[in-house]
């Protein structure tokens, strides 16, 4: 949601497991066991192709359509092909490269840093929208700035979740969306949940919002429904 307004802008595509016996299952038990056995990265692709569906349906019979961004994993980075596979999924799909946006967490960069700078530099030139994803989880956050180029910020929801209790944490993100917006990046905070992170959150300049306060997460049937009219 932009905070300006209050109004939906974009989304991001996550993942369920409905299993048949289990019910639900979090992503928390099953990513962790993808990534170790490599299904990782049929998950990715199936998410990738996925959305650009689910775009290229509301591109072609809506007229505002927002950007919904995917989750790139660290081991999907790896592939040499990655920005030709991504690339071609948009083409397949006659979506414009704004549309899919691409959210890359910070634990990717620091395996192959040369690697995730080239991977990022060919994504940009071809025109997709780089998110760095969970901001200040780690502890290279702030050293990957002058090194990588992005065009969105995400400021980890461990942050925003300290906002009324840490005055400690309100000027950290202060201090990270003034220096954001000084290299034009914008910033999202997730997990904003209360009135209070909200209002703090816009008083200092915030660009977007992600989390509870506006929305719970909901399917892609109820996300065309409530912004589009559905079908």
């Amino acid at each position: 949601y932009k905070l300006e307004t209050n109004e939906p802008c974009g989304a991001e595509a996550l993942v369920r497991w409905k299993h048949p016996e289990w019910g639900m299952v979090s992503p928390g038990e099953f990513i962790p066991v993808f990534e170790q056995n490599g299904l990782i990265v049929q998950l990715d692709y199936y998410m990738w192709e996925s959305v650009c569906k689910l775009l290229s349906k509301w591109y072609k019979t809506q007229d505002n359509v927002f950007p919904v961004s995917v989750n790139i994993s660290r081991i999907s980075m790896y592939n040499p092909m990655i920005v030709e596979q991504i690339d071609g999924l948009t083409e397949k799909y006659g979506i414009p490269k704004r549309l899919l946006e691409l959210e890359i967490t910070e634990s990717a960069y620091m395996s192959n840093p040369d690697l995730m700078k080239d991977t990022i530099k060919k994504f940009r030139d071809k025109g997709f929208v780089i998110l760095m994803d969970d901001f200040g989880s780690g502890y290279s956050s702030f050293g990957m700035l002058q090194n990588y180029n992005f065009d969105i910020m995400k400021i980890d929801m461990s942050f925003v979740r300290q906002i009324e209790t840490n005055t400690k944490t309100r000027s950290i993100i202060r201090f990270i969306i003034e220096m954001a917006h000084t290299m034009e990046i914008k910033i999202i905070a997730e997990g904003a949940e209360t009135k209070e992170q909200v209002e703090f959150l816009r008083d200092n300049g915030c660009d977007y919002i992600q989390g509870y306060y506006f929305s719970r997460p909901i399917s892609k049937e109820e996300l065309m429904d409530r912004y589009e009219g559905g079908e």
